[in-house]
Formats: C-alpha cells, structure tokens, sequence
C-alpha cells in the first residue's frame, strides 16, 4: 500500500457506513476498539499522520461487511411471511410497456397505460420469498441471445424500482 491513506467513504455505496456499529464491527472482527475502527474509517491524525486500513484490514472489513450482511438476510427470512409480504410478479409482455420499464420512464407508461383502455397485464405470480421469486424470474427477459429485443420483462414487488410500475399497473 502507498504511504496516502485511504479514504474508503469515498467508494461507492459508502452510505451504508453510517448504519453500522463501529463498535460492535472493530470489537467482534478486528478485536480493537471504536476508536481506533473510526481513527482508521475518517483518515484521522494518530500521532502526526492520517491513518487508514491496511491491506489486510480492508480484507478483514470486507469480511465482516459480509458476514453481517448473511446474518441479517438469514435473520430476516426467519420472519413470519404475511399475506401482504408475497412477493408479486407481473410478467410484461407488451414491448412499448418494456421499452418504458427499461428506461425507467414511469410518467411515459402512466401515459401509455392512460391512452389505451385494451392492455392486457396478467395476474401476477405470487411468491412467499425473494428467492423463490428470482428463481421463477431467471431466463425471463432474454431467450438465448441476449441481443435479441427483451420480448418479456418480470417486475417484481420487492424491488423498490419496479413498485411504481407495479402501482401504475394494479390502478389501470
């Protein structure tokens, strides 16, 4: 590693810093304290020069970031699944209503959607898990050659960008 720390809040996705225990993270993976996780995690000055992760640390930080993030998604299939938590997937066939969703113009499809009265939108799949959902989702959207146009095109309830669309669908 060169002698410049690292300034690993500047990556992408860094946000998620913020909503971890520095505490817990430095004490369960690292056997050192919050101050000395948050010294390296803001490039602080220890004893006259910015510090950061070495090499191995940032390993190690990977690692944890890893691991707690399979503790959480393990812990979270464990919850009770309610009738309102299935994941709903609408399978879209229509190819203005693909090339709307694919270029995330959700004011475009509601105009679609609003200027003729004979679409036709499936009922949807429903699923008790996201993996169950993904599962059933595999293959759709392209056949065998990936630069064919996408003839279907699964939106799926449990993805926050596909949700509006979904809404604009339930309402048409």
């Amino acid at each position: 590693m060169n002698d410049s720390p690292l300034n690993i809040r500047i990556l992408p996705g860094a946000e998620v810093l913020e909503h971890i225990n520095c505490a817990y993270v430095a004490r369960r993976f690292f056997n050192r304290s919050r101050s000395w996780f948050i010294h390296r995690l803001n490039n602080n000055i220890v004893n006259g020069k910015p510090v950061s992760f070495t090499d191995a640390e940032l390993r190690t930080l990977r690692y944890a970031l890893r691991t707690l993030s399979n503790e959480i998604l393990n812990y979270s299939s464990n919850l009770p699944n309610t009738q309102d938590m299935d994941i709903k997937v609408y399978v879209i066939t229509d190819q203005t209503a693909i090339d709307l969703i694919t270029d995330n113009d959700l004011d475009g499809f509601k105009a679609y959607l609003a200027e003729d009265d004979t679409l036709y939108f499936p009922e949807p799949e429903t699923f008790a898990t996201e993996e169950q959902a993904l599962a059933f989702c595999s293959g759709i959207g392209y056949g065998i050659d990936e630069r064919a146009p996408i003839e279907r095109y699964p939106l799926r309830s449990c993805e926050p960008a596909d949700v509006p669309f979904i809404e604009a669908i339930e309402n048409y």
